[in-house]
């Protein structure tokens, strides 16, 4: 029986919704021990492994709240989903919205293997009254 990869995607970006962050074990517990992940592909340095991820996320966690995710198209070529997509959040004090595309490996046990983001990091940046470089430290803990 095969994985059905875009729900197992689907299941995980379905925890950022609320007013509190998901519970981190849950959501890294959907990826390989090996995953790698990167929060702006290529910007950012990769996030390797479950343990990594969960740090991360816990980091993200940190200055901003109210995660709120939107899926606007998921698409998937049997190994990749693709997903485009709206987040917003509280970051730094300031209501922030990020149009995203993410593309999700998916191995054939369900897990995510790797997880890049894109968006335009100057949009973001403005958003927050901050600069490039401030928002750089920012994405970088």
């Amino acid at each position: 029986m095969s994985v059905d990869k875009e729900s197992v995607v689907l299941s995980f970006l379905n925890l950022f919704h609320g007013d509190q962050w998901p519970d981190f074990d849950q959501a890294v517990s959907m990826f390989a021990e090996n995953c790698v992940c990167y929060v702006v592909y290529p910007t950012t340095p990769p996030v390797k492994g479950r343990a990594a991820l969960r740090q991360e996320l816990e980091r993200q966690a940190r200055d901003s709240s109210n995660p709120k995710c939107v899926i606007n198209a998921v698409a998937n070529n049997g190994k990749q989903v693709f997903v485009e997509r709206v987040d917003s959040f509280l970051t730094l004090g300031k209501p922030l919205s990020i149009s995203i595309n993410s593309v999700f490996d998916v191995n054939d046990d369900g897990l995510i293997e790797g997880w890049r983001e894109y968006m335009d990091p100057m949009t973001t940046a403005r958003q927050l009254g901050i600069s490039f470089e401030d928002l750089a430290k920012l994405l970088e803990g």
